[in-house]
């Protein structure tokens, strides 16, 4: 009996700190050089202090990053690729980025980033998203 227990409380506490794969698929690169920055955020730290991170190589125009031991919860996506790997978001007037950025969802700001609201996704299990980078023209 006190092994079953044992047994029962040692599943239960493993299916509490279950953690997940998150996938993304990132496409629309133009130029197939440099590296993605990518940052995953909670709301209260969204677009200041992502709570995982990591670069991936372009070497193709499309590129699969994946992140491992995503705990569950809701979360949003911010990439930016850095064309010219110097290791850095270029802006040009205004601070608008010259490299090509997105966000998950595919969503879009108006006069500046998009809310986390319209970015957000949940991970409970393993989880693939696709993105698509735009830059901005004038």
């Amino acid at each position: 009996m006190k092994q079953t227990f044992f047994l029962l409380m040692l599943l239960a506490a493993s299916t509490l700190n279950a953690q997940s794969k998150l996938t993304i698929v990132v496409d629309g690169m133009e130029k197939t050089a440099g590296a993605l920055y990518v940052a995953v955020y909670d709301a209260e730290n969204f677009l200041k202090k992502p709570v995982y991170g990591t670069l991936a190589k372009v070497d193709r125009e499309e590129v699969r990053v994946v992140l491992d031991s995503i705990a569950p919860g809701e979360y949003a996506v911010s990439i930016f690729h850095d064309e010219n790997d110097n290791g850095e978001l270029d802006k040009g007037a205004f601070g608008i980025p010259s490299e090509p950025t997105g966000f998950s969802n595919n969503a879009k700001g108006t006069y500046g980033p998009p809310k986390f609201d319209a970015c957000k996704f949940s991970i409970e299990e393993d989880t693939m998203i696709y993105l698509t980078l735009s830059q901005y023209k004038p």
